[in-house]
């Protein structure tokens, strides 16, 4: 073999190594998820994430050098991408109809998506944390802060209102109704809840014909 078809294979195996290592990584993510979603953070343990993951302890530590390094990881991972960075995949969502779009479906990740259930009750649980989590909810009520200027100059809701105040109070209101939710159904009942919520909501920012985005 001449010294370049070396080199290509040397590539390819880096390639291979990379992706399995990648692999390897989230697989653990996904079985660390999995603990602290369902045992909290102090519950988890890295030989019980070990074991789900079907990795011994020495290469989940290779990946990451401490529990709380993975707490930190999925937080990461749950606030800075979809539903809360709004990837919603409906281009022609604008306005409310895009506020009511993003707040079931982050309702929906908090119910079926173990990565963002992990996240929220890490987010809980920061007092046991070692580490300085990112903040949450921020993105996301600056999006909504946006969508309802677009709203409001659509004639969409009343006009005068204060769009970063309404936000907050949307994302407080769905950060309740999820909360409770979650206590009494382990969030069976969030999506009646929700759209319960975005009608008491809808009338609250004076919508104009609240019954279409329901």
């Amino acid at each position: 073999m001449n010294r370049a078809g070396r080199d290509d294979s040397r590539e390819v195996l880096v390639i291979r190594s990379d992706a399995r290592s990648m692999e390897t990584r989230e697989r653990i993510l996904a079985a660390a998820a999995i603990e602290f979603a369902d045992r909290g953070y102090a519950g988890a343990s890295i030989a019980l994430i070990a074991e789900k993951s079907a990795t011994g302890k020495g290469l989940v530590q290779y990946h990451f050098k401490a529990k709380s390094d993975m707490a930190l990881a999925i937080v990461r991972s749950a606030f800075s991408e979809a539903p809360f960075a709004n990837l919603l995949g409906v281009d022609s969502a604008h306005g409310l109809e895009a506020v009511v779009a993003s707040i079931r479906s982050v309702a929906g990740a908090f119910r079926d998506d173990v990565m963002v259930r992990a996240a929220v009750r890490l987010m809980r649980e920061y007092h046991l944390i070692p580490v300085t989590l990112p903040t949450p909810y921020v993105g996301w009520i600056a999006r909504i802060g946006g969508l309802l200027r677009e709203a409001e100059v659509a004639g969409e809701i009343h006009p005068g209102l204060d769009p970063d105040r309404e936000a907050w109070h949307l994302v407080a209101y769905f950060s309740g109704v999820q909360e409770i939710s979650n206590r009494l159904s382990a969030r069976e009942d969030l999506p009646e809840r929700i759209e319960e919520m975005l009608a008491r909501a809808l009338v609250t920012l004076g919508a104009v014909a609240p019954d279409r985005y329901l």
